[in-house]
Formats: structure tokens, C-alpha cells, sequence
């Protein structure tokens, strides 16, 4: 699979890789702004630096770097392109993970519920609560047991949730009822079973830090990250190290609330970056992403599409309407006719992803179309299939020439029909994500009868409508 070419660093980069040193850098933008890929580049400068200080000080312990990223298939994307920067033979200790691999190996591997198994016991737990938003349910228990230690959990019931709609709206006795009738009981039954989840192992490494200290940490994606994960990082930082936290609250999927001093981190004015110029998108495609989250509050580390920061001019995105066979044929022709797969790559995106893409998979493989699998993958493949099968979440920090988000229908967005629904603004996030993932052209599709809403919020003149 195509993986980005060598950079020279922008005018916007120089001064952010030119100076390392030690402390915390925050590097903020809007996607396709190079916020990755500035980190990446900061690695071979980061690395010289604290090379130079052991070997000034007589130490001759390798540089330990820690390269946390958002999913396993980010994580393949990362370590591809993260290995380039460090020469071979330096003494550098690289590890390039997801928190929750990190995390399970620094506990000794533990047996971890799966997500099914926590999901049915959360939705036991709280069937009366909310009966109709099981969705709504999961976030706002895993976001009170992922921002409040256990020791601090009764603050949930005053602390201002930031960064998510406001429906539904989560009284002081709603939050009671939720605390001590669904998340009080699932922890003693984890814990009379000898259970545990992700959130309890950041716990453990925040309770009882390891004996490993990293040197440098480059953590992407943080805006998805809880505050316990963060806590658990810190502890596991050298004194003194660099950090790197890359984030655009934006692409926030999964909204997380906390703040940079209650997780331990003190911001420096002076090594904190926005980068504005986006190098991925066409102004076409900024055009259709842009709609798509106005209204939405971003906050300061939050970034809306800028027309302003996009210099180059492309096709115009299209809509199809149709029968979903329909919309693969469409989607089939531009691959053979219209798109080079010798030298451009293709993602095709679903929100559900896994047994949705039997049908495209089938049509692929008749029209001798060869691709692969991107979703939880944990490394890049390095095949010359240049076509991707991805969930929407999966496709977060990765880039391609092409994307096709077809079969987005109706029924499998659902989401809350008050202002300010929550599942409502993470389904408008999801998708201006997916669709500021491409670099060439997007290609939408839809039943003709039962499109989802998200289609509501894109706005004539930016896309060209085809009834298949």
C-alpha cells in the first residue's frame, strides 16, 4: 500500500523541528495541515539532541522514544514512515504503539473484556436509563470512568462536560443514577470476577508506574485519548523528556472533556503550534468538509476547514443516489478508466465497515481489482494493492488519493433528533473526517430513498449530484 514519499519540511515546520529540546510541544491544525507528519520529522532532530546529552554526560543507555498513536492501523502508517527518521546503528530505543497494546504489555498482559462483553454489561446496568440510546450510554460511562480517577469520581456530578452536544442533557440526578446504578455496579462485578477493561489498566500504571521512563514520547491523535491515559503516560516519562502531543479537537471522535492541567501537563506559550497551511486537500474538498461542522463549538484546539489554506484546485466531489450495486459499479468504472492504481491510492470507507464491504469485496475481486484490509491491521501492508477497505474510525491520520463513502445511508447513522444531540455532532465529526482524508477526489453515495442526514449538511454547489 502507497505510504507518503520523503518531505521537505514547509516554512510552517522549520521552526517547530529546528529547535529541540526538552519540555512539552503542542502542535495543533486542521486536518491535512502536517501535524504527523512535523512530529515524525521533529524524531531525527529529537533524537540527535538527547544522543548529544548522554554522550556529554557519559551515559550510554539508549534514547527510549515512545510513538503512541490513535488505532492499530495508524500505528502500521506511523511505524512505516517513523523508522525513516532514525539511522540505523543510532542507539535509540523505538517503540512505536496504541495506548492499549502500551498498556497491556506494561501489566504483564492481563485478560481484558472485549468490547462486547463490556458493552452487554454496561447496557444491563443501565437499561432503564437510557433504553433508546445505548450508543449515548456507553460514551458518557466511559467518559466518567475515563477523566475521573476513582478516588475523585463524585466531581462527574458538577464538572461541566466540555467538547460534546448538549442532548441529551445529563441532570445532577441523571448522573447520580448513572454513577451509583450502572457504573458502581459494574466495577464490583469486574472486580468480583477478576475482571478488567482498558480504562482499569491506565489505572494500574498511574497507581503503580513501571520501571520504564521514555526519553521522548510523540503522542497523536491526543484529542481521543482519556485523562487517565494521559495520567498513565506522564508517569512514565523521564526527567527531564520531550513531549509531543498532537491533536485537532475537530476530529475529536470520542469526546473526552479534560483539560491539560488536570491531566498534569503545563503548557509553554512559546512551543505551542498551529499550522494552517493544508497540504492534502483540494479546495473542493475543504469546500464540502467545511458545512459539514459549522455550528459546532471546537474550542482552542479545534480547527475548521480553511478555503484560505488550500492551494491547489481539483475535481468537484460527487454524490451518487441509488441502488448501492449501483453506486459500486460507478465507483468500479473510475478505478478502471479514470484512476491510475499503479500510482494513486484508493480508500473506501463505511462507518460499519467488516461484513458491509462483502458486497464490494465480491465486485472487486470479479473486475480482477486487487486490495486490503486496513481496519484493525497493526502493520502496513507493504504490498502494491492500492486499494483500501477501511471503517470510518480506522481511516483517522491516514491519508489517500481517492475516497469513496458509499452505502451511507439512513440506517446506519442513527442518532438523537434534539439540538445538539451528541451521536448527531460525533456523526458530522466522523464524516468531515473521512472526507478531509482524501487528497484528489470524494466520492459520496446514498440510497435514492433514505440517505442519511448527514447529507443534510452539505451544502449546494459543493458536490455534483449523479441518480444512478
Amino acid at each position: 500500500m502507497k505510504v507518503l514519499v520523503d518531505v521537505v519540511p514547509t516554512s510552517e515546520q522549520l521552526p517547530i523541528i529546528s529547535n529541540p529540546q526538552n519540555g512539552v510541544t503542542l502542535i495543533r491544525g486542521a486536518a491535512g495541515s502536517g501535524k504527523t507528519t512535523t512530529a515524525l520529522l521533529m524524531l531525527k532532530q529529537l533524537s540527535s539532541y538527547w544522543i548529544h546529552r548522554r554522550t556529554r554526560n557519559n551515559d550510554s543507555n539508549p534514547i527510549r522514544i515512545l510513538i503512541l498513536t490513535y488505532n492499530r492501523t495508524l500505528k502500521g502508517y506511523i511505524a512505516h514512515l517513523a523508522e525513516r527518521q532514525i539511522e540505523q546503528g543510532t542507539a535509540v530505543d523505538l517503540k512505536v504503539t496504541t495506548f492499549g497494546k502500551w498498556s497491556w504489555e506494561l501489566t504483564n498482559r492481563p485478560n481484558v473484556m472485549d468490547d462486547s462483553a463490556r458493552e452487554h454489561l454496561i447496557t444491563k446496568f443501565g437499561k432503564d436509563l437510557f433504553p433508546d440510546n445505548r450508543a449515548f450510554l456507553l460514551d458518557e460511562v466511559d467518559y466518567c470512568r475515563g477523566r475521573f480517577l476513582p478516588e475523585k469520581r463524585t466531581d462527574y456530578l458538577t464538572t461541566k462536560r466540555e467538547g460534546r452536544g448538549i442532548a441529551p442533557r445529563m441532570e445532577r440526578s441523571t448522573r447520580e443514577h448513572l454513577l451509583n446504578d450502572v457504573i458502581e455496579p459494574y466495577n464490583a462485578y469486574k472486580q468480583n470476577h477478576n475482571l478488567k477493561d482498558w480504562n482499569d489498566l491506565a489505572l494500574d500504571l498511574i497507581g503503580s508506574p513501571r520501571n520504564v521512563k521514555y526519553d521522548i514520547v510523540i503522542a497523536d491523535e491526543t484529542q481521543d485519548l482519556s485523562a487517565n491515559q494521559i495520567r498513565a503516560v506522564m508517569q512514565h516519562i523521564a526527567n527531564p523528556s520531550t513531549i509531543v502531543v498532537v491533536l485537532d479537537a475537530a476530529q475529536r471522535i470520542y469526546p473526552q472533556g479534560w483539560n491539560w492541567r488536570e491531566v498534569g501537563i503545563r503548557l509553554n506559550p512559546n512551543r505551542s503550534f498551529h499550522l494552517k497551511d493544508n497540504h492534502r486537500n483540494t479546495i473542493e474538498i475543504c469546500q464540502l468538509a467545511k458545512p459539514i461542522l459549522e455550528g459546532m463549538e471546537l474550542g482552542d484546539d479545534g480547527s475548521m476547514p480553511d478555503l484560505d489554506s488550500c492551494h491547489r484546485h481539483g475535481p468537484i466531489p460527487i454524490f451518487l443516489r441509488g441502488k448501492f450495486s449501483s453506486q459500486v459499479t460507478y465507483a468500479i468504472s473510475q478505478l478502471k478508466d479514470r484512476i491510475n492504481l499503479a500510482t494513486d491510492s484508493v480508500a473506501f470507507a463505511h462507518p460499519k465497515a467488516g461484513g458491509w464491504f462483502d458486497y464490494l469485496k465480491s465486485r472487486l475481486t470479479e473486475n480482477g481489482l486487487k486490495y486490503v484490509e486496513l481496519t484493525r491491521r497493526s502493520e502496513w501492508p507493504r504490498g502494491k494493492e492500492n486499494i483500501a477497505l477501511i471503517s470510518m474510525h480506522s481511516a483517522k491520520g491516514l491519508e489517500f488519493d481517492h475516497v469513496f463513502v458509499l452505502g451511507l445511508d439512513e440506517e446506519i447513522t442513527p442518532h438523537g433528533s434534539e439540538d445538539g444531540d451528541s451521536n448527531w455532532e460525533n456523526l458530522r465529526r466522523l464524516l468531515a473526517m473521512t472526507v478531509t482524508r482524501a487528497r484528489q477526489t470524494v466520492t459520496l453515495g446514498s440510497k435514492t430513498h433514505g440517505a442519511s442526514s448527514l447529507f443534510d449538511c452539505l451544502q449546494s454547489g459543493t458536490y455534483r449530484e449523479i441518480c444512478l
